[in-house]
This record gives C-alpha cells, sequence and structure tokens, in this order.
C-alpha cells in the first residue's frame, strides 16, 4: 500500500513539472487554419473535410496539401480583422515566416498572418 502511494505521488510530481513545461508546438491548443505555400510564398488551397453536421460556419476539422506545397498552420482573423493585402512582396515575407511551419506570431505591415473564415465579418 506504501508503494502504491509513492508511485501515486511520483506519478503526481512528473505530470505537475510536464504541464509546466513550455509547450515544443506553439498554439497547439489554438484553432488554426491550414496553408498550402509553394516555395516562393503563394498560396493554394488545401483539401479540407468537415466531420461536423452544424450549419454554422465552422473550421473544417481535417485540411491537407497535396503536391509540392509546404503545410503551414496559421491563425485565424479576428472577426472583422483584415490579413494582409496579397502582394509579391507580402508572399516572399510569408514564405520567411513559415519556415517554422506556423504563422502564429507573425505580421506584415502591422497586420497579423491570419486567415479569415467564411462568415466571420473578415476580409
Amino acid at each position: 500500500m506504501r508503494l502504491l502511494v509513492l508511485i501515486s505521488v511520483a506519478a503526481l510530481a512528473v505530470a505537475s513539472v510536464a504541464a509546466a513545461q513550455p509547450s515544443s508546438a506553439p498554439h497547439s491548443s489554438e484553432p488554426a487554419a491550414t496553408l498550402c505555400l509553394d516555395t516562393l510564398g503563394g498560396s493554394h488551397p488545401p483539401v479540407c473535410h468537415s466531420m461536423s453536421a452544424s450549419r454554422l460556419a465552422s473550421p473544417p476539422d481535417i485540411c491537407l496539401c497535396h503536391g509540392p506545397y509546404m503545410q503551414v498552420r496559421a491563425p485565424y482573423c479576428a472577426p472583422g480583422e483584415k490579413p494582409p493585402a496579397e502582394s509579391a512582396a507580402m508572399e516572399h515575407a510569408r514564405a520567411k515566416a513559415a519556415k517554422d511551419g506556423s504563422l502564429f506570431g507573425d505580421s506584415y505591415e502591422g497586420r497579423r498572418m491570419c486567415v479569415v473564415l467564411k462568415d466571420n465579418g473578415g476580409g
């Protein structure tokens, strides 16, 4: 019985230390859009499937990039927020920012590199 209590206390201590560590995947619990970027930062449409039966606009459940495109996680824009305007300079900045596989925390000309969710009032 005493051994079981010690094992339980040790497991609890390990779990609390692990919970305090920063996640290796930033913003992993935050909803993210999937972008398919070419080497120059141009965006190509992902193939997405939704498992939701709701008629309300919601992010797709599963999105994949087909072809030679890099799959990148990007934040959704807040209602009314607009992403940076598409331009060659913006695409190059996006390609550079996406090298870590994510656009979270990245901006261009003062605007977050976000993705407008259909019917959220953005863009």
